[in-house]
């Protein structure tokens, strides 16, 4: 199988040599796990190698966006000028606002979707989050398609993407609803574990990712100003 480089030092290494191409991953992990940073560099691994990519928000504006990861050295409006790099989405409550303005339903979003990452001719996509994308959908049933939908739509673009997914604080779950793993090929899990009192590590591991070998092991990761770096031969606490 393909792969194609995730942009995160170490994080390959897991893999056994890079996320399987055009397969969709779920990235999944409680508040300040890394999700954005972590979805940001794989993109911008893209963009490195003149890939086009759409990045579709529903956490922030754009402006807020790239704020925050030029703070890291991800320079995405550089792309964007460049039209190898396509931003959409916004703040969930303008993007709730428009659907129910216009009645759009899950096929008029999804087309939208579609569309955009047609023009673009994207290679590699994200949705952060899909939280808040099924969000704008009533009822688990409507939700489970309109995420399935969505997914079985990107495998048909020969695009490689990453939804992020908030999960409830102090759960060991793996997703919010409990379908959004079932749903896509692969599942990365980012961990903020405690060791002391008001102390914690973060930690990643591959929990599923269909057609490849990979790690089965929690190893340690750091976020520093120069982004993510995961350490495959370090456990979490190993100092």
């Amino acid at each position: 199988m393909e792969r194609v480089k995730s942009g995160v030092e170490g994080m390959d290494t897991l893999l056994g040599g890079g996320l399987p191409k055009y397969r969709s991953i779920l990235l999944s992990g409680h508040c300040g796990t890394g999700k954005t940073i972590f979805a940001a560099q794989f993109i911008n691994e893209g963009l490195r190698n003149k890939e086009p990519a759409v990045y579709i928000t529903f956490e922030q504006g754009r402006k807020k966006l790239i704020e925050d990861l030029s703070e890291i050295g991800i320079g995405f409006e550089k792309h964007e000028k460049a039209g190898l790099l396509k931003i959409i989405g916004g703040p969930i409550g303008q993007v709730n606002y428009f659907k129910d303005k216009t009645r759009a339903d899950v096929s008029n979003i999804i087309s939208e979707i579609k569309e955009v990452i047609e023009e673009t001719r994207a290679k590699r996509v994200v949705l952060d989050s899909v939280n808040l994308y099924t969000m704008l959908f009533e009822g688990y049933i409507d939700r489970r398609k309109a995420l399935a939908g969505l997914v079985s739509a990107l495998e048909k673009l020969d695009c490689t993407t990453l939804l992020t997914c908030e999960v409830r604080e102090n759960s060991r779950d793996i997703s919010w609803y409990g379908f959004e793993d079932f749903v896509v090929d692969g599942v990365i899990a980012l961990h903020r574990i405690p060791f002391d009192e008001g102390m914690y590590e973060r930690a990643v591991s591959v929990v599923k990712m269909r057609g490849i070998e990979h790690a089965q092991t929690v190893r340690a990761l750091r976020i520093k100003d120069t982004g993510m770096k995961i350490y495959p031969e370090q456990i979490p606490f190993h100092r």
